[in-house]
């Protein structure tokens, strides 16, 4: 009994211990302050701190770096804060004229005539209207003979003949709608006339140093025309050319390209340089020691012109004496000896008569052809060319002179370094715009912040591709969606065809067949035609639209068929129910998803580059080109890319998180 009352009296192993109870050292053991720190680090989120850290140093290095900045304004258009540039533009303007002369006819019918009306208008078929096989009709005319040749005049430009029953031959007076083009650059517009720059102004600015001869004159302005205009006095200098140092990056038989100090690249045509200055490197031997093989420690000796490049070269060396060169064909080294010369005709002479077994020559300046032009000029002097002079092809620094020129115009600034002409003075046009019979082209102007409209390439193109694609690829996703989910079994199976073959061909084949297969088939066969933008925006929407299309079909589905019986058991329709029952509890659920595809199609954007538009990766390959600078050109296209997604990623987190369901 005593037994079974202890054991009564002791808590069960379940029982929590009593308030009262001290608590045991063996349940709650002490944590050390290095498991708390331990604790603590890795609670931390790493890959936000690392990614962090590296976007810190990366942005950093790229906004103080001279090239990064140069590819980020490549690749982002360039964008100015304002501009006036809004549209370039082509006008078709009416202008009134009048002619008089002798009536010699007008345009008649003819057996041509009456058949292109037959195929056109009473034929009603796309066999004979197809693109290509109708000639544009040509309107009617009316032919004069004035005193300076014959005019011919559409008749719906003619606004009065008098007499309007001429006979041919009689004489006619005539007040027509002439059609002027006017191309430019819209820079100004209101509800009546339209400003367009026809002439875009030059000024160029120089340092007054080329200034070399310099004349000015008075241009006088005519009075009668303008009485309060002012005489213009006008420059008209002769500058040399300009002399442009900086890393060679390409040299052709045509151009020359440079890097500047300022990691800017620049450049030149062959036919508007003076000279280039290039690094060339020249191996003369004496004729007889030529042949003569080099043994293991024998001592070769081998002048150079002290002074010239070569020299910079050879100032790593301690000593130019018994210098050990390995041997390339054979085991062991020679003994070089260096021995300087004052001028390149001694060296020269010392090496055509033995004294030097060789002669190594250096210079990028003009001189730099000297030692060629010596050996062809003494044939005996004992002297021979290893090879043809070098010439540095990369890498190196070199020296362009521009051909010297002359240019006039009038002085906008100057100072005690630099002048500034302008040497085209802008012209306007106000066009009325009542008289603007054809706007034959308006694109947008300069890429702005006043005027983003013209932000046309780079990454605003990747932005407005991806954007109109996944709008599409939405309607088309949701579209198919529904198919999936229908109970009509050749609804079912047309959808379900679309998803397995497209979902099975990689989006980079779907992109070229959408720009050079279903493209040029619906410009042959249809009056439409796509631009290479909206090629990449369906052949994008088509591949992302069978994956959106699974989505909301398994979205539809996740959501209990007893929301479908009740709505329809409160009289709704079928359609009804998926609008007001069904969708909105199945968007919640597919938003996730449908982010992600979004952020997929934002990278998947760069295969557009296969169809030449001009988009954020086509344009960092462009700029790798022209520069030859991949390292910049790639890091920049990435982290581009990494930032932009980065704040989707944020974006659709935020959206998910205020459209989640309350718990």
């Amino acid at each position: 009994m005593q037994d079974e009352s202890r054991l009564t009296e002791q808590p069960s192993p379940t029982e929590a211990p009593s308030p009262e109870d001290p608590p045991s050292d063996e349940f709650v053991p002490e944590t050390s302050t290095a498991d708390k720190i331990f604790n603590w680090l890795a609670g931390l989120p790493w890959w936000a701190i690392i990614l962090a850290v590296v976007a810190v140093a990366v942005l950093y290095s790229m906004f103080t770096s001279a090239a990064y900045q140069n590819v980020i304004r490549f690749l982002t258009d360039d964008p100015q804060r304002s501009t006036d540039d809004l549209f370039d533009v082509v006008q078709i303007v009416g202008e009134p004229a009048m002619i008089i002369g002798h009536f010699t006819g007008e345009t008649q019918d003819s057996v041509e005539s009456v058949i292109t009306e037959l195929l056109t208008e009473v034929i009603d078929s796309s066999l004979v209207t197809r693109a290509g096989f109708i000639e544009k009709e040509t309107p009617a005319t009316i032919t004069v003979q004035t005193d300076s040749g014959s005019v011919t005049i559409p008749k719906d430009r003619i606004k009065r003949m008098e007499p309007p029953d001429a006979a041919v031959g009689s004489d006619v007076e005539i007040s027509y709608i002439d059609r002027v083009t006017v191309t430019g650059t819209l820079t100004e517009r209101d509800d009546d006339t339209m400003t367009v720059r026809t002439v875009d102004e030059e000024i160029q600015t120089f340092a007054t140093a080329r200034i070399l001869n310099e004349e000015t004159s008075v241009i006088a302005c005519d009075k009668n025309a303008d009485p309060d205009c002012t005489d213009r006095e006008v420059v008209t200098i002769l500058r040399e050319g300009e002399i442009v140092t900086g890393t060679l990056t390409t040299l052709s038989q045509t151009g020359v390209s440079l890097q500047l100090p300022d990691e800017s690249t620049r450049e030149f045509r062959r036919a508007e340089v003076e000279y280039i200055h290039v690094p060339t490197l020249t191996i003369a031997l004496n004729e007889a020691q030529a042949e003569e093989p080099v043994a293991e420690g024998q001592e070769v000796r081998i002048g150079f012109v002290d002074g010239t490049d070569i020299t910079a070269a050879l100032e790593q060396l301690d000593q130019l004496e018994d210098i050990p060169v390995p041997l390339r064909y054979s085991e062991g080294s020679a003994r070089v000896a260096l021995v300087s010369y004052p001028d390149i005709k001694a060296a020269l002479e010392a090496t055509g008569a033995g004294d030097v077994a060789g002669l190594v020559y250096l210079d990028a300046g003009s001189e730099r052809w000297a030692v060629a032009d010596w050996v062809d000029a003494n044939p005996d002097a004992g002297v021979v060319l290893a090879s043809e002079p070098r010439e540095c092809t990369r890498h190196c620094e070199i020296t362009v002179k521009m051909n010297d020129d002359e240019l006039t115009g009038t002085v906008t600034a100057r100072s005690a370094d630099e002048i500034s002409i302008r040497t085209v003075d802008a012209e306007y046009v106000v066009i009325d715009r009542d008289k603007i019979l054809d706007n034959r082209r308006m694109e947008p102007g300069v890429c702005a912040l006043n005027n983003l409209r013209g932000c046309n390439e780079g990454i605003f193109l990747t932005l407005r591709v991806t954007f109109l694609a996944y709008g599409l690829a939405l309607a088309i996703g949701l579209f198919v969606g529904l198919m999936r989910v229908s109970n009509n079994p050749v609804i079912y199976a047309i959808s379900t065809l679309y998803v397995e073959v497209i979902r099975g061909i990689p989006l980079l084949v779907i992109l070229l067949y959408a720009g050079f297969v279903i493209s040029p088939w619906i410009r042959d066969h249809t009056p439409v035609e796509l631009s290479d933008e909206w090629e990449a925006i369906i052949g994008l929407a088509f591949g992302y639209g069978a994956f959106i299309a699974e989505i909301f079909r398994a979205g539809i589905q996740s959501i209990s068929r007893g929301q479908m019986e009740a709505a329809r058991s409160l009289g709704m329709s079928y359609p009804q129910a998926m609008r007001h029952v069904i969708l909105p509890q199945a968007v919640r659920v597919v938003l996730p998803p449908l982010g992600n595809d979004f952020i997929a199609m934002l990278k998947d954007s760069a295969l557009i580059s296969v169809l030449a538009l001009p988009d954020l990766l086509q344009f960092g390959r462009l700029y790798i080109s022209r520069t030859f600078r991949a390292f910049e050109g790639y890091n920049t296209v990435a982290i581009l890319y990494l930032l932009m997604t980065l704040f989707l990623s944020l974006l659709v987190r935020l959206i998910e998180r205020r459209s989640r369901l309350p718990q």
